[in-house]
């Protein structure tokens, strides 16, 4: 019974369905206790998680406690603290209440995380949670600030759940550091002589039903499918969170994942009059073949100038079939992938992304066979040990792109895989190590070779001259160029409520900063 209890707990709770930020620390927590054998491998494939994901693996680690180390129950407790939405008061606690200030101050005497504001009522649950974000970046030759504010929405009743979440970002202007940070993707950005910041903000939001037999939701949230931790083929996090309705189902040992998703167009949309639509359609089924190997096979379509088309609204339909109907002018890929857990601790995956490809010129040089090929595994020493994740990927010329460029694989001119585009062969060393409940450290290094060839650029068009410089018997086209970029990534968990980090790239580049969470 005691092994049971914390599952239990978990079927109990309202259903809090709604989606976590992908980049929390808690997502490494899971995949090594997932690949130590703890919790099942099903939710480790497709993020972000819910709520109810997260504590439903947190319980299961939970039941396996006999097999924790002292760090590792210390770990699970601050994670359940952080997580738990058991709130205790009926009614409203308001902003600064003596109970909020209390856990401010004396944080290691709360079960609860503290929040800005929280709300229970019979069925209903709500809670609102405020960050203030500041950082100090270097890149070399000159300073500036970045601060980030976040105001978060949440709310459950019955089978009803949602988010809206809205984050504003500001740096400050220096011509000697005048890129914009990695956050940032598309949108309007607002500069005024008169005003010291650069300002931009954007949405996320999300509203989802729930049934015993599948979830429906409608969402502007980040996409990532693939079981590289950080660099997938499929769906990666390289644009903006796309606007999209989702629709997901599951029996024992089998999961099935629709998405209908609205695309940016690859010009500003300050000068798209046109309002040119581009959408993505795409689909997932997963097979546990048993408990130690899994397997699962994509379908994506981007098609353009029509709002919606049913045929590809429809989550049951097969794709590739419908594209055909369709004139066969879509943009059309497929993904195969697995990932087997060769031993407790030790996982490998595999992907192979299909753009284009034909099996009886694969080895004739044809520029059509446009392809992206990965192998992976990742090390998670039983004892409380730095992971060891090796990954090698490589893509050919041409993938994502599109004879007609509004079809190419992107949402913004952003590649909607893999971030480093076609062309391309990447060596990725990374490592991860959660020191306690309080420090996490993240590093890797990554070797990449890149050809200059015109299928380098997603947004060119392969009709015509384009494809005439031939060379295509080689992997890589072009003039090839050899890089290498390493960075390293630190977290302190101060308080519940204050955490500090540090990150530092190539030593041209670092960034300390502070986070308020409430």
């Amino acid at each position: 019974m005691k092994i049971l209890y914390p599952l239990l707990i978990v079927h109990a709770l309202i259903a809090q369905n709604v989606p976590f930020e992908a980049d929390h620390a808690v997502y490494n927590f899971l995949d090594r206790h997932e690949s130590l054998g703890r919790i099942n491998a099903e939710y480790w494939n497709t993020r972000p998680y819910t709520y109810d994901q997260i504590n439903e693996m947190l319980a299961e680690i939970s039941a396996n406690r006999s097999s924790l180390s002292n760090s590792d129950m210390l770990i699970l407790k601050r994670f359940q603290i952080e997580f738990n939405r058991d709130f205790e008061e009926e009614g409203i606690t308001l902003p600064w209440s003596k109970s909020t200030l209390r856990g401010i101050r004396h944080s290691d005497d709360q079960k609860i995380k503290p929040f800005f504001m929280t709300y229970k009522q019979g069925d209903a649950l709500g809670w609102i949670n405020w960050t203030e974000t500041f950082r100090m970046q270097h890149n070399g030759k000159s300073s500036r600030g970045y601060y980030t504010d976040h105001l978060g929405i949440y709310g459950v009743k019955g089978s009803i759940s949602f988010t809206s979440q809205f984050t504003y970002e500001r740096v400050t202007k220096n011509d000697d550091f005048d890129a914009l940070p990695e956050s940032y993707k598309e949108g309007y950005v607002l500069e005024r002589d008169y005003i010291d910041w650069i300002n931009w903000d954007y949405p996320t939001s999300s509203l989802i039903y729930s049934h015993k037999d599948f979830t429906l939701g409608i969402h502007r949230q980040p996409v990532y499918w693939g079981y590289s931790p950080t660099n997938s083929p499929i769906l990666s996090d390289n644009v903006y969170p796309l606007p999209h309705i989702q629709w997901t189902t599951e029996v024992k040992h089998l999961r099935y994942k629709f998405l209908h998703a609205r695309l940016s167009p690859n010009e500003s949309p300050l000068k798209d009059t046109l309002n040119i639509r581009r959408n993505l359609s795409a689909h997932r089924v997963e097979f546990d073949i048993n408990p130690n190997f899994e397997f699962a096979f994509s379908e994506m379509i981007i098609y353009a100038y029509r709002d919606f088309e049913l045929a590809y609204l429809n989550p049951v339909n097969f794709l590739f079939a419908e594209e055909h109907v369709q004139g066969d002018l879509d943009n059309l890929l497929m993904a195969l992938e697995f990932k087997w857990r060769v031993l407790p601790g030790l996982t490998s995956y595999g992907t192979w992304l299909l753009d284009e490809l034909d099996f009886f010129k694969l080895f004739s040089g044809w520029w059509g066979n446009k392809f992206v090929f990965q192998i992976g595994a990742i090390y998670y020493p039983k004892s409380n040990l730095p992971s060891l994740n090796l990954e090698y990927t490589a893509a050919r010329p041409w993938t994502y792109s599109h004879e007609y460029p509004v079809n190419s694989f992107t949402s913004a001119g952003r590649i909607l895989g893999l971030q480093v585009g076609p062309n391309t062969q990447m060596l990725h060393l990374g490592t991860d190590w959660q020191l306690g409940p309080k420090l996490f450290v993240q590093a890797e290094i990554n070797f990449l070779q890149r050809g200059n060839d015109p299928g380098a650029n997603v947004l060119n068009s392969y009709s015509g001259p384009a494809i005439s410089t031939g060379g295509y018997e080689q992997f890589l086209t072009g003039t090839i160029r050899k890089s290498s970029e390493a960075n390293f990534k630190l977290d302190y968990y101060l308080t519940k409520t204050t955490s500090l980090m540090f990150y530092w790239e190539d030593g041209n580049y670092s960034e300390l900063g502070i986070k308020l969470d409430w």
